[in-house]
């Protein structure tokens, strides 16, 4: 284990708007208990444990960079991630700027785990990002044995749920134990604003929640009363919450499956 003063929770968030969401993380190596979240808001015992096990879903983005001018300090970025496939996850970009920025010469590995299996994290790296709308896919070296997501539209005034991982400081995986008890996931229960917010300047596709949220969000999902993913977080502004809609997520992966057209050229000029 690195001395503690070489370690530093770096928060690469782009932008004025996108603001404190990054995540930690907790765990346990099988799949998610009902004692191992903290709940925010009232749940019955029922829904307790249907939304423990989901949590499985929504995976940890681990990032660790070490930079030229800096060799002796490690820096991290955690955040959430929601599985779209076995081998395929959604955060938002500012969660992994750092490591899609990184300058000639400076070194950066990025994982990521199931909240279930903390201690096995799987290497990743970066299809495609879109910094205006915050969203980045990943792809995973291999499968996590967890339920890809199902995704819905948003309705105005409708109960949501928000996954998140409080912040560890030291950037890592660790497993839950009694010797880490605020690195619990937290699940909170709210409601949705604006399903299409247009209120904030120069951004589009996005929905509102009320502020109450779990801590540590970014590119965590926000699920209805099914489970199923009606958006993802992405920044705090004015008093509100805000997510990507599903409708955007959805574009976005669809765009990234598809082969970019290869220019032709006919008569000294290209067409596309």
């Amino acid at each position: 284990m690195q001395k503690s003063w070489k370690r530093m929770l770096r928060f690469g968030i782009s932008g004025m708007l996108a603001i404190a969401l990054l995540a930690g993380q907790a765990g346990l190596a099988a799949a998610q208990a009902v004692n191992t979240i903290h709940f925010t808001g009232y749940f019955d015992k029922q829904l307790r444990a249907q939304l423990a096990v989901s949590a499985d879903s929504f995976p940890v983005v681990n990032v660790r960079l070490v930079k030229q001018d800096e060799p002796d300090t490690v820096y991290y970025d955690v955040g959430t991630s929601i599985l779209i496939s076995k081998d395929e996850v959604l955060t938002n970009y500012h969660v992994v700027q750092d490591f899609a920025e990184l300058s000639k010469g400076d070194e950066g590995i990025l994982t990521v785990a199931s909240p279930g299996q903390l201690d096995k994290p799987v290497k990743a790296k970066i299809i495609k990002t879109d910094p205006v709308t915050d969203m980045a896919l990943l792809k995973l070296d291999k499968e996590i044995d967890a339920q890809p997501v199902t995704f819905a539209n948003a309705k105005d005034n409708q109960i949501v749920y928000t996954i998140g991982f409080p912040k560890n400081s030291a950037g890592e995986l660790v497993l839950l134990d009694e010797g880490f008890p605020s690195t619990y996931n937290t699940i909170a229960k709210s409601r949705v604003f604006n399903s299409q917010d247009s209120d904030v300047p120069g951004k589009k596709g996005i929905g509102s929640i009320v502020k109450s949220v779990a801590q540590g969000n970014s590119g965590g999902p926000v699920l209805d009363q099914n489970n199923r993913v009606i958006g993802m977080m992405t920044f705090v502004y004015g008093g509100r919450t805000y997510f990507i809609t599903s409708k955007t997520l959805q574009s976005f992966i669809k765009e990234s499956a598809t082969p970019a057209k290869k220019q032709v050229v006919v008569a000294g000029k290209v067409a596309n």
